[in-house]
């Protein structure tokens, strides 16, 4: 009982930092401009696999090309991922994996 009582504790922790990330990277995003790119948006984070690697993703915008979107994104990570770090209380920021994302679902 209490093994499942702590996986669940971890979990609501894990989906608690996740949120955390996604409200953070959603202000450093709103704050600059990437390279003319406007308009980005988190749409979700989860742990790959734990809370050191973190996937995100980004819901493109629609007159963008998923290509230049995502190599702004790349040019753009040490940014975000420093605004990131100084939002949450953690001792070493987590890795960020950007997947781009549509209305109807990941982009393939």
């Amino acid at each position: 009982m209490k093994q499942d009582s702590r996986g669940s504790r971890e979990s609501q922790k894990s989906r608690q930092f996740c949120r955390q990330v996604q409200r953070a990277l959603n202000l450093a995003l709103a704050d600059c401009a990437i390279d003319g790119i406007g308009d980005l948006f988190i749409d979700e984070v989860v742990p790959a696999p734990d809370c050191g690697r973190l996937v995100v993703y980004v819901l493109l915008p629609v007159d963008q090309p998923a290509a230049n979107v995502m190599a702004a994104l790349q040019r753009e990570a040490p940014k975000l991922r420093s605004e990131m770090a100084s939002a949450i209380s953690r001792k070493r920021a987590p890795e960020l994996y950007f997947v781009p994302v549509t209305d109807g679902g990941p982009d393939e």
